[in-house]
């Protein structure tokens, strides 16, 4: 037991046995094993720099509970050599310029009194010269800023205060007659966290003291250390990309969440000291990570919310054309390295004809296999989250640009849905068309405009993330009409619904966050596109292989007349 402190301070960071005193900022920043796993984010530099360069204001840095902003405001001080005291909830500190700053570290925490009167004071810190940096959640912040004026304008204050946070600009602006530097942490980006932070977790120095533990060699502690370790890459990948697809389906996780299950995901709730020799299968990392002991669901794992939506997103019960070689052919060898191979072939000898083992199989997979070859990695890419999602990656970190195919796309996907077939190659224009919005497409269509489609093409417009930290370029795609780019994002639920459209398949379980992009897509479409000749009606007619196009015209005489 030669690691107790680090193992307790893993343990204190999830809420599995509800005795988390570390996963609250101020409670992790004092502990010693803090720094050497904390993260630093470029954010921490952007906001040195505004402490340099500008002139004094204030500076709010607000978001979820949870979302590290007590430790982005320690490590900004840390940078500056200036100690941060977790005991204090108000102090004025020296920034290297010599002016006085007031850190406020938490100003949630205060009574409803006590925010009236610290923000009132704060507010006149920048006309005499002084810096404020204050760090809260949303809720309390909006309310009391909306206090500090008369009932005609306290509104309109709040929504001032409310698109400060929405443009997430960073920069210093006039909000009703302060200076104010809002940072909205909750719309930044923030799943690179956790490969840093499994990184950090795993560092040798944080280990060497292991070595010399007589429980070492049936530990699952430091079993599942080693086997991150030397499966690293294909780990930390996996880890990425499910908090991308969380975050594109709407569940962004907090820094807090993550940091709740990527301890979990290596100790499993466990002290050193409870540590006793088990089957090598039951606390996998790859397990833990999703809940499960073994081949069991754990039930009282999903207290952590980030393992209860990474169990709910199914990937192992996900059918992969890898399946062939693992439940048929049993050739981990093939798949695994040494480490894991050997785990697998003692493991199958017990659980392989008992339910759960399929999922158990697939959940290592995707954890540890060790394949190179760049068709099987895609291949697995499309069989665990989707046939879109490699492409996505490329475009959203700027790796590759929109080409003519991903385009086409959401052209052939737009026919479709106005339509219902995909229109002809040598069609320049998509009918927008009136339809019910039960999938199910109508003979005969009111067509209330036109899209050009030789003039649309996918475009990627950089994310203000890059103004916070320049080495996390991230990009937004946008579909572009002629000169005019539309304001609608097109995610990577939209991207995956286009295909199963390009396809012919109907889907009847969109969720929310795909229903309002798609819809949210079609309004714009519909309002930029919109046909205003009032004397005119156009309608198609749906045929089997072929549509026919009839155009009325109300004369002066009030007759209708076809042309």
């Amino acid at each position: 037991m030669k690691n107790e402190r680090y193992i307790s301070y893993l343990n204190s960071l999830h809420n599995y046995n509800a005795q988390n005193p570390n996963a609250y900022g101020e409670k992790n920043v004092g502990n010693e094993f803090f720094q050497e796993t904390a993260v630093k984010v470029g954010l921490c530099s952007y906001i040195q720099m505004q402490f340099l360069n500008e002139e004094p204001h204030i500076l709010v840095l607000t978001g979820h509970a949870g979302d590290g902003k007590t430790s982005i405001m320690y490590q900004v001080l840390r940078e500056f050599n200036i100690a941060f005291d977790t005991e204090e909830k108000i102090s004025d500190v020296q920034l290297p310029t010599g002016k006085t700053c007031r850190c406020i570290k938490d100003y949630s925490e205060l009574s409803d009194a006590d925010k009236l009167s610290v923000l009132k004071e704060c507010i006149t810190f920048p006309q005499n010269g002084k810096y404020v940096f204050m760090v809260s959640n949303t809720g309390p912040l909006i309310n009391t800023f909306g206090e500090l004026f008369g009932e005609d304008e306290k509104e309109i204050a709040r929504i001032n205060l409310i698109d400060a946070m929405d443009d997430n600009s960073g920069g210093v602006r006039d909000i009703n007659g302060y200076k104010l530097s809002v940072i909205n942490v909750a719309s930044v980006d923030n799943t690179s966290f956790a490969v840093a932070f499994v990184n950090n977790l795993i560092k040798d120095s944080l280990w060497d003291k292991c070595e010399d533990c007589p429980k070492k060699g049936y530990c699952h502690i430091v079993n599942n250390r080693n086997l991150i370790v030397s499966n690293r890459q294909q780990v930390l990948d996996f880890i990425r990309n499910h908090y991308i697809w969380l975050v594109e389906h709407g569940k962004r996780l907090t820094i807090r969440s993550m940091t709740e299950q990527l301890a979990y995901m290596l100790t499993g709730g466990i002290d050193c000291k409870q540590v006793i020799p088990t089957e090598k299968d039951q606390f996998l990392f790859f397990n833990l990570f999703f809940g499960y002991i073994g081949l069991k669901n754990n039930e009282k794992a999903n207290t952590i919310l980030a393992i209860k939506e990474a169990k709910a997103c199914g990937y192992d019960k996900k059918r992969l054309r890898a399946d062939e070689k693992l439940l048929i052919d049993c050739d981990y060898s093939i798949s695994f390295g040494n480490s894991m191979s050997s785990l697998l072939f003692e493991s199958h000898k017990n659980n392989g004809y008992i339910s759960g083992w399929t999922q158990f199989l697939r959940r290592a997979y995707i954890f540890t296999n060790i394949e190179t070859d760049a068709a099987t990695r895609s291949r697995d890419y499309e069989d665990i989250f989707s046939k879109q999602f490699e492409r996505y990656l490329q475009l959203r970190s700027g790796k590759s640009t929109p080409a003519k195919a991903d385009t086409n796309l959401i052209v052939d996907a737009l026919s479709m849905m106005y339509l219902g077939r995909i229109a002809n190659s040598a069609t320049s224009e998509i009918p927008i068309t009136l339809n019910k919005t039960s999938g199910l497409i109508q003979n005969v269509q009111l067509v209330t405009g036109s899209i050009p489609t030789r003039k649309v093409n996918l475009v990627q417009c950089e994310t203000k993330d890059s103004v916070f930290d320049e080495s996390n370029k991230r990009y937004e795609l946008r579909l572009k009409v002629e000169r005019n780019i539309l304001d609608c994002i097109i995610n990577l639920p939209m991207l995956n619904y286009f295909e199963e459209l390009k396809n012919g398949v109907i889907s009847t379980n969109i969720d929310p966050q795909l229903s309002h992009g798609v819809e949210s897509l079609k309004a714009q479409l519909a309002k930029e596109y919109n046909d205003e000749d009032e004397e005119l009606i156009e309608m198609i007619v749906l045929r089997n292989d072929t549509s026919v196009d009839y155009r009325l015209e109300i004369t002066d005489d009030h007759k209708i007349r076809s042309m």
